[in-house]
């Protein structure tokens, strides 16, 4: 199993630019296998938090390899968090002779509540078995409009706004306000199976905008000024995402 992990990099996730893989391809890379010891501040880490953010994670991992760890993982404790770490990891520095970009993550935040009323009438799905063992599922009009989610208590959350729903699928996890000061977070589940069709390049299409005046900020201002047929250019797209409280 160690052999087959050697290649998780611990220490970090380092992407490369368009400008950098061409840069890189005309280099050699090397991939070298460090110790823990040669980490900056790693005895110094929180290493039961990185074991609880694993375990949110690891059981998506549709790999034998994968499952055998998050099982060891599950039995692990704050107290032995460092030693699993270092058993069934290794760190790894990749170089390609071009610098490295580190990137940053957005969460988007929406306004939610627990139960359907007033302004919140949009839901925040959990993945229904059928979609778990179906790829592809129904596409995105059929999930919102023929009733198949309605009774079944898969609602996370209703929030008010459904472009930022969407919008929040597209980013995979995000956080949803409740009115009593409350946050939910919630991240990516699983999908229905059906291809990302970009509502963006839609408008292009049309005729609305041009490619270089479409940003998500002007996609939601027309979808919020046109309500009609805004919701049917969110249905454009036939790929949903659910979401994990």
């Amino acid at each position: 199993m160690i052999a087959a992990l050697r290649s998780v990099c611990l220490a970090g996730a380092v992407m490369a630019s368009g400008s950098q893989l061409e840069a890189a391809s005309a280099a050699e890379t090397t991939v070298d296998i460090l110790t823990f010891d040669q980490l900056d501040g790693w005895d110094k880490d929180d290493h039961a938090a990185a074991l609880k953010a694993f375990l949110i994670t690891c059981p998506d991992l549709d790999d034998p390899d994968w499952r055998s760890l998050c099982a060891v993982a599950q039995s692990q404790t704050a107290q032995t968090a460092r030693a699993f770490f270092e058993l069934f990891f290794r760190p790894v520095l990749v170089r390609d002779g071009a610098d490295p970009l580190f990137t940053g993550y957005f969460e988007p935040e929406l306004d939610g509540a627990r139960h359907r009323g007033g302004r919140y009438q949009y839901p925040v799905y959990k993945m229904p078995p059928e979609a778990k063992t179906n790829n592809p599922w129904i596409p995105r009009r059929e999930i919102l409009n023929s009733g198949v989610m309605d009774g079944r208590g898969l609602e996370i959350a209703w929030v008010d706004d459904p472009v930022e729903l969407f919008f929040l699928q597209i980013q995979g996890s995000g956080r949803i306000r409740l009115d009593n000061g409350q946050t939910i977070r919630v991240g990516y589940r699983g999908a229905n199976g059906h291809p990302y069709r970009s509502i963006g390049v839609e408008l292009v299409r049309r005729g609305i905008y041009s490619a270089h005046q479409v940003s998500a900020q002007v996609i939601k201002n027309w979808v919020r000024r046109n309500p009609d047929a805004g919701r049917e250019l969110l249905l454009h797209n036939p790929s949903y995402v659910f979401f994990r409280e």
